[in-house]
Formats: C-alpha cells, sequence, structure tokens
C-alpha cells in the first residue's frame, strides 16, 4: 500500500463521542510494561518532562517517552498537546490499559485525535462492538490518507456483523486511488471469503495475486490457502511456485508445498472479522515501515498487535521496528516471541542472529544460525547471513570459508544470487585473495551487469593496482550514471581520473564527492592529493589535515602524515571501496 501522507492530529470539534468504561477494559498486555524509571533520574518540572518526552520521543524510545510526558500531564492534566504525546507513547509500547482511558479523556475534552478514535476502535472490534467501532471511525478526519483508513477498517466492522453487501461498497471508496487498489483486492477477497462468498472470493483472489508488480506475501498465502481448500490444488501449487524463492520469509512457501503433498487442511488466513481489522492494522504499519515512518508504524503494529495477539507476522515486524530504530534488545526479545509452531519462526531466528550481533553477542548468533543451517541442509540463507556478519565484522578469512559452506548449498545459480558472489569476492579481497576475488566480481557481473555496486567496487580495485585503467574507468562511469550522489562511487571516478593523471577533471568529481561525504577520511584525502596536483597546496594540506581529523585508520593516517611532512602527495593505494 503507497502512503503519502503520515498521521496528523485531529482538529478539534464539538461533537460528542462514546467512551469504553474502563472497567471494561481487558488489558492483556499490562504484563509488558516495564518500571518507569527510579524517581531520582525524573525531571523535576512539568517542562523538564516535557523536553525529555520530546527527546525520548525523537530516538523512537516509546518507554522512556511514556514516563516523561506522563510525568509533565501530571502537573497539566488537561493539557492537549501532552495527552497526545503521552497516549501515542503509550500506544508505542501497547499499555492499552492506560491508552484507552487517555483517549477517552481526549474525547471527553471534544478533541478527536486520531490515535485515540483508532484506539478506541481496535478495543471495541476486539469485544465484538462493531457498531460502536464504526462510530468512533466516522470521526476520523475527513481529508489525506484518513477516509481511505475509515472505510478500510470500517469494512470489517460490516464484516463482523455478516453484511457483506455493506463491507464490500465500503472497501469500494479504496478503488478511488490507485495507491490502494491492491489493498482493496485483498481485503474484498478476505472479506468474501470469510462470508462464504465464494465466486466473488475467487474472482477477486485471482486479481490480487495478478498484479504487476508481482504479488505480496500475504496475498499469497491467503490465495494459496482458499484454493487448497475448495480443492484447486493444481492453482495453489502454480501461485506457490511462482513466488520468488530468494529470503527466509519463503520457507513458509515451503510448508504449504509440503501441506500440499500431505494432503492437510490448509488454515484460513483470516478466521474472523477481528482479525481481518487487525491485518489492516498491520497492513499499514507495514507500509509506514516500508517508508521508514517508525512512528506511525509502531502506532498501527502495536494496535494490530491488541487486536489480535497472536499475529506472527505483526510481533516480527514490531521487533522489526525495534531493530530498526536501534532498540536492539527489544528486538531480541520481541523475536524470541515468536512460537515453535509458527511457520514463520524462521526469518524471525534469522533476524534474530541480526539483532544478537548488534547486542554484541556474534557467538550467540553464529550458534543460532549454524543450527538453522543443519536443520535445512538443503537452504543457504543461514550460512551468507553468518558470513555477512563475519565480514562485518571484518573477520575476512572466516566470511569466506562460510561463503564458500554456502555456495556450496546452491543448486542451481540464479540472477539474484549476484549478492552473494558480490559479498564473497569483497571478503576475498580484503584477506588478500585477489585471484579468487576477481574470479567472484566477474561472476558477480555476469549475472547482474549494470550492478553499480559490483561495477564500483571491481573498478575501483584495478585503479588501486594500476591496472586495467581505461576499463576501471568505463565501469565506474556506468556506476556513476546510475547513483550520481552516491558518494564513494562518486570518489572512485575521481580517484581513476587522478590515476590516469587528468587532474583537472578529477577534482570535479572529488570535490562533488566531499560533498556528498564530508566526513569520509579516504575521500577527504583524494581530494587534498588532487588539489596539490593542481597547484592549490595550501588547500591541499587543509583538506590533508582535515582528513586526519575524520578519525582515519592507521594506514591511512600515516599516509597523510606524511604527506604534510614532505608537502607532496604519495602514490597511496587505499582499499576502501564502500
Amino acid at each position: 500500500m503507497g502512503l503519502a501522507l503520515l498521521c496528523t492530529n485531529a482538529c478539534e470539534t464539538s461533537q460528542t463521542q462514546e467512551s469504553i468504561p474502563e472497567s471494561e477494559i481487558d488489558n492483556k498486555n499490562s504484563a509488558m510494561f516495564v518500571p518507569a524509571l527510579p524517581p531520582t533520574a525524573l525531571p523535576k518540572s512539568a517542562l523538564g518532562g516535557y523536553l525529555a518526552g520530546r527527546h525520548a520521543r525523537n530516538i523512537y524510545d516509546s518507554r522512556a517517552a511514556s514516563v516523561f510526558f506522563g510525568r509533565a500531564l501530571q502537573a497539566d492534566p488537561n493539557n492537549p498537546e501532552l495527552l497526545r504525546r503521552t497516549l501515542t507513547a503509550t500506544v508505542g509500547e501497547r499499555r492499552m490499559g492506560e491508552s484507552l482511558s487517555l483517549s477517552n479523556r481526549l474525547i471527553s475534552l471534544q478533541i478527536l485525535e486520531p490515535i485515540a478514535l483508532l484506539s478506541l476502535a481496535t478495543e471495541l472490534v476486539r469485544t465484538g462492538a462493531f457498531p460502536a467501532a464504526r462510530r468512533q471511525l466516522s470521526s476520523l478526519p475527513k481529508t489525506g490518507f484518513y477516509p481511505y483508513l475509515q472505510s478500510l477498517l470500517a469494512a470489517w466492522t460490516f464484516a463482523g456483523e455478516g453484511d457483506g453487501s455493506a463491507a464490500l461498497e465500503k472497501l469500494q471508496f479504496l478503488t478511488k486511488s490507485s495507491n490502494f487498489s491492491a489493498t482493496h483486492d485483498y481485503h474484498a477477497s478476505l472479506i468474501a471469503e470469510l462470508l462464504g462468498l465464494t465466486n466473488l472470493a475467487s474472482a477477486t483472489y485471482k486479481s490480487t495475486v495478478s498484479t504487476v508488480r508481482g504479488p505480496s506475501l500475504r496475498s499469497v498465502l491467503a490465495a494459496g490457502s482458499f484454493y487448497e481448500r475448495y480443492g484447486r490444488i493444481d492453482d495453489a501449487r502454480r501461485l506457490y511456485e511462482a513466488f520468488p524463492s530468494a529470503g527466509p520469509e519463503t520457507t513458509v512457501i515451503d510448508a504449504a508445498m509440503a501441506r500440499l503433498e500431505t494432503g492437510q487442511m490448509a488454515p484460513q488466513l483470516i478466521a474472523n472479522a477481528r482479525e481481518g481489522f487487525a491485518e489492516a492494522l498491520y497492513e499499514i504499519g507495514a507500509s509506514f515501515f516500508k517508508d521508514r515512518a517508525y512512528e506511525p508504524a509502531l502506532i498501527y503494529t502495536q494496535m494490530a498487535l491488541h487486536a489480535r495477539p497472536n499475529l506472527d507476522v505483526g510481533r516480527i515486524l514490531l521487533a522489526d521496528l525495534y531493530a530498526a530504530t536501534e532498540h536492539y534488545v527489544e528486538a531480541v526479545e520481541t523475536f524470541r516471541e515468536v512460537p515453535p509452531e509458527s511457520p514463520f519462526l524462521w526469518s524471525a531466528r534469522i533476524r534474530l542472529a541480526h539483532a544478537l550481533n548488534q547486542v554484541g553477542k556474534l557467538d550467540e548468533a553464529s550458534r543460532e544460525l549454524r543450527a538453522l543451517a543443519a536443520e535445512r541442509l538443503e537452504r543457504a540463507d543461514p550460512l551468507m547471513t553468518l558470513a555477512d556478519l563475519l565480514r562485518a565484522e571484518e573477520r575476512y578469512q572466516d566470511a569466506v570459508s562460510v561463503y564458500d559452506e554456502a555456495i556450496a548449498r546452491i543448486a542451481t545459480i540464479e540472477q539474484h544470487h549476484w549478492t552473494v558472489f558480490y559479498a564473497r569476492g569483497m571478503s576475498l579481497e580484503r584477506s588478500g585473495q585477489w585471484p579468487r576475488a576477481e574470479s567472484d566480481l566477474l561472476r558477480a557481473l555476469e549475472l547482474q551487469p549494470d550492478q553499480p555496486l559490483v561495477l564500483n567496487y571491481l573498478g575501483y580495485s584495478w585503479v588501486d593496482m594500476g591496472v586495467r585503467l581505461p576499463e576501471a574507468r568505463s565501469m565506474i562511469e556506468r556506476a556513476v550514471a546510475q547513483r550520481p550522489n552516491d558518494g564513494y562511487i562518486v570518489d572512485s571516478l575521481g580517484w581513476v581520473l587522478y590515476q590516469l593523471e587528468d587532474f583537472e577533471a578529477a577534482l570535479v568529481h572529488l570535490e562533488r564527492a566531499v560533498e556528498l561525504r564530508p566526513n569520509d577520511p579516504v575521500i577527504t584525502d583524494h581530494y587534498g592529493d588532487a588539489l596539490w596536483r593542481i597547484g592549490r597546496h595550501s588547500e591541499a594540506r587543509f583538506q590533508w589535515r582535515r582528513a586526519l581529523s575524520l578519525d582515519p585508520d592507521a594506514n591511512l593516517a600515516e599516509s597523510v602524515e606524511e604527506k604534510l611532512e614532505r608537502d607532496k602527495p604519495d602514490e597511496l593505494r587505499t582499499t576502501d571501496k564502500s
């Protein structure tokens, strides 16, 4: 789903809204709340709490934000802005008891805050109060993305009442925007299937999995499950086989294929309207996550999990959000909450390994990935992940060995495998095994001839060694044409021109590279060399001194210091082809 607009605060109106009595709130997620910071750590004033809360919000720490905004709210309990911010933070923590209380307070002040309306509607759907939920949704803003959101969620409230005609009519509004056409087809299929409209479900599922951009994994699973349960086994098999096999998520397709062979009954992806409502919230959260809009992504994901606590893909998305915002401890905890019976467990464990590495537990990550590799001897992805982690830690020879294992498991080399040859090639080059590295980089280009990263790395390597310079220049120029704002690639072009002694042309590109990557010591050093060659010696010395201030590695620092002492550039060869 393409989302151009993020959530905004709704304007105040005088309309009265229904509130949910706090006694009726079943807060099953209260155990997730971690106690607030010690009182000595809390700001002493409302202003201090507000400022600390803003800082916590800026670093996506909803737990701390809820504590600090809550502190400020105690001093000014009817402040609309503090109520909004505290609500956002508590929803981000899925502390729904507090969130619903705050939502009711906002509504009582005649403030129709979208997050408040959505929180109340989600709780009402969770308890089966579909008409009341729809009344909350009807007060969402009438502009931007909200009319589409309201139509999508309200459709599921009609489905909860068994009113297929009203549900599908409400959903029809989504067809007014091409951004929501796939969402319309997907949810129309789910609603039609749920309400027993088999012919309509068959037609809409066909449309859902026939999109130009290719179907999503969720739509393939839903349609495939539908085909299986209605005896269309060949249709299900064709659908599963056509889905791309790359990536750890596709083990769920493997499970579906295995189910076909054993004749097991396929589970229905969405078994009731509450689950459909949660699916819609999850889809919106995933769209925001894709756009790196992490705060609204967190809000919608947590509401989806409140509506459907066993939504495994929602839990994985939540963990991905924690990882994306560098809350890796929470990511590890959340990935581990995916149950063993989940068809998405494999994907969760691969992601868990990444998060473990981020908290300094590479050995534990390695054990997790080795265990996965032992469970599925035909799959290369856990080994490729392990090799990537080792490469990131600059354990290049160890990485090469694991890449070797991974590639040995690939039965048929396909175009998308360029990444593993590129990664192994980099590791080989960094570990001093150039002949094998060059072979891998050339193989990556065979699989993906115009891949800019490979063109740059191989071209720069040749420049670095002073060989095949015309060919290297051509390759790097092709890379720059595709990624003109990539400072590393622009630097490569400047450096090959420098090696070809076209210093004036080199300077143009190196100056641009410094603009794009002002804090890179290698690029800054290259720029200094070019300045020196055209006689701008004072500027060159300035750039070399600046390179020393940018935390260069020991070899580069020594080289730059020598240049400053000798007052001329040396023939520095760097290996930074990032």
